[in-house]
């Protein structure tokens, strides 16, 4: 009896113990799935940017009308601004994120690797890769503008009550590695030399009376003194760009090319129509003006020395994008190329009207009123 009273003990508790880790099992997977569909974009995102296979899945992509949308690029991937979300998308239209910004009035400035939102005269911003938020950092001050760099460091530019404006330079977690206040001169445009390790500040200023636009260069890690300042002219700048042949300024009167190393100005020119268009220098320089002639706009090249090389009449209301030496100019549902001599490579009837381009690739991504579409080119 005794013996039969043991092996019944010894089932009730194999049973519980069976049950028990039943219950363990049960609750550990409850607690993965959950996990799961919490974090259900963040695990997948990844994977689905993985498994798109080439010329499948996502075009055109289906936008939400009344929405207001900024499209950009990062590296072979682009990405979507609206006042509420950033999108980003891979080559195939396949969404890799979408992250809530949270800001009034929210500007992108974009490189291969990574984008940074700030909210315009607001005192936030954020910086995202193509999958996820990287760091968020407020300042005391409004932010004027910010600019990534070409990896991963990016300069923020604000207010001051005490200065003219505050010019932050921060690394890759968001840490502050450089800081200048420009006591008298405002800032207007910045950018950054080789491996972001030099910064180029476009400012202007008053001299007897006038304006006096100049630009100076820091090195972020030598302190806050500027290795060299030249002189640009009586006027504002438009842009300031580090190209293949030195640091590239535009203004209403002129370009100028100088040397990044020295500062001294190794070409310039003047005109006196009205600048309309300002394209990246990408095995092409080109500037867009307004043509008093034809009313409409006519895009100048201009070559090493910044003597105009060669020019082109177009229609008003374009967009232009440059990329490999070639210059893309959007009409509505015209698409045209041209080569670097501006003779017209081709032309493109597009299948709906698009107010904005970006050439990726072999590709050219189009946005639209509701949509998105790629254009083999």
């Amino acid at each position: 009896m005794d013996e039969r009273d043991d092996i019944n003990q010894y089932r009730k508790k194999r049973k519980r113990k069976k049950s028990v880790v039943r219950l363990i099992v049960f609750i550990l997977v409850a607690a993965a799935i959950i996990i799961v569909i919490i974090n259900w974009k963040n695990i997948f995102a990844p994977l689905k940017d993985i498994g798109s296979k080439n010329g499948e899945g996502g075009f055109p992509i289906n936008l939400t009308g009344s929405a207001n949308y900024v499209m950009g690029e990062m590296g072979e991937n682009f990405y979507l601004l609206t006042d509420t979300y950033l999108y980003t998308y891979n080559d195939n239209g396949a969404e890799l994120s979408n992250k809530q910004h949270g800001f009034q009035n929210p500007v992108c400035s974009s490189n291969d690797k990574r984008a940074l939102v700030y909210d315009k005269n607001g005192k936030d911003m954020k910086v995202y890769s193509k999958n996820s938020e990287l760091y968020s950092k407020s300042f005391e001050d409004s932010i004027v503008f910010a600019q990534m760099g070409t990896d991963e460091r990016c300069a923020v530019v604000t207010t001051s009550s005490r200065y003219s404006n505050f010019l932050y330079v921060l690394n890759s977690e968001g840490k502050q590695i450089f800081r200048w206040a420009s006591p008298d001169e405002k800032i207007m445009q910045v950018c950054f030399g080789a491996d972001d390790k030099s910064i180029y500040v476009s400012v202007v200023g008053e001299s007897n009376g006038a304006l006096l636009s100049s630009i100076l260069r820091f090195e972020v890690s030598g302190g806050v003194s500027e290795t060299w300042r030249t002189a640009i002219g009586n006027n504002v700048s438009y842009s300031l760009e580090k190209c293949s042949d030195g640091i590239y300024a535009l203004t209403p009167d002129g370009a100028f090319l100088l040397n990044e190393q020295t500062g001294e100005i190794k070409a310039s020119n003047s005109y006196s129509k009205e600048v309309c268009g300002i394209t990246d220098t990408d095995g092409i320089r080109v500037t867009i003006f307004r043509d008093p002639v034809s009313n409409g706009e006519i895009a100048n090249v201009y070559n090493d020395a910044l003597e105009v090389s060669s020019a082109v009449s177009l229609d008003n209301s374009s967009v232009f994008d440059v990329r490999g030496g070639k210059l893309y100019v959007l009409n509505g549902n015209i698409l045209t190329v041209y080569d670097e001599s501006l003779e017209k490579l081709k032309s493109y009837d597009l299948d709906d009207d698009y107010s904005d381009i970006k050439v990726i690739g072999k590709h050219a991504y189009l946005l639209g009123y509701n949509q998105v579409q790629r254009w083999e080119l």
